[in-house]
């Protein structure tokens, strides 16, 4: 009895089976085969280009996105990178950049989503920080201190003249926490609005997001 050779969609070794299930994409022996479309005509210059039918997904995406019909999308391309050579080649990194990208501004979004509601679902005051010391998020007991510090009554007024710094350097703070040498560090903090300055003691971790360029600070004395 002849052997039965493995799919495509099986793999060839058992013991990435499950690795495989997890992470690759199912696929069918139709996605491999190239798609033939001629793009232009008229006035315009008929290009044909074969590709598989994945990258004619996406381009048929950039073009939605963008506004341009695939005739604009093509001859745009075509034009502004003239040296690329194989326009079918040009065409499957521009998709897949931009298929990178999308999904890249997505984590971001989501991740800035999560870090809000573990801040405000904090019951102290809580701030997220980044590397250049900038408040990204804070919680609604963050605001309540720095009204009774500050005797403001508006929260848009607590922006104006609002200076933050922490003792501790950011950079070495970072590297410290991101490298597991310590999962959180205490140290001081100061803010500054007009000529009033408050002090205080503020827990530090790394926040939990993808770009581990984020801190997260919980006030612990002020």
């Amino acid at each position: 009895m002849a052997q039965r050779k493995p799919s495509l969609l099986q793999g060839s070794s058992p013991r990435h089976s499950d690795v495989a299930t997890d992470v690759l994409p199912l696929i069918d022996s139709h996605d491999f085969e190239p798609h033939f479309r001629a793009v232009g005509g008229g006035s315009r210059e008929r290009r044909g280009i074969r590709l598989e039918r994945v990258y004619w997904d996406a381009l048929a995406h950039m073009s939605k996105d963008s506004g341009l019909s695939m005739v604009d999308l093509v001859d745009t391309a075509a034009a502004r990178y003239p040296d690329a050579g194989n326009l079918a080649s040009l065409l499957r990194v521009l998709s897949l950049k931009w298929l990178l990208q999308r999904s890249e501004a997505l984590e971001e979004s989501a991740s800035l989503q999560s870090l809000s509601a573990i801040v405000h679902a904090s019951p102290v005051p809580t701030v997220i920080m980044s590397r250049e010391k900038k408040i990204l998020l804070f919680n609604d007991p963050f605001i309540g201190m720095l009204r009774n510090r500050f005797s403001v009554e508006h929260p848009a007024d607590l922006g104006r003249n609002l200076r933050f710094q922490i003792d501790a350097h950011l950079d070495e703070v970072l590297e410290k926490l991101n490298a597991g040498r310590g999962g959180i560090i205490k140290t001081g903090f100061s803010i500054a609005i007009n000529l009033k300055v408050m002090r205080g003691k503020i827990h530090v971790a790394p926040a939990p997001d993808r770009l581990k360029s984020r801190l997260i600070g919980y006030v612990a004395e002020f």
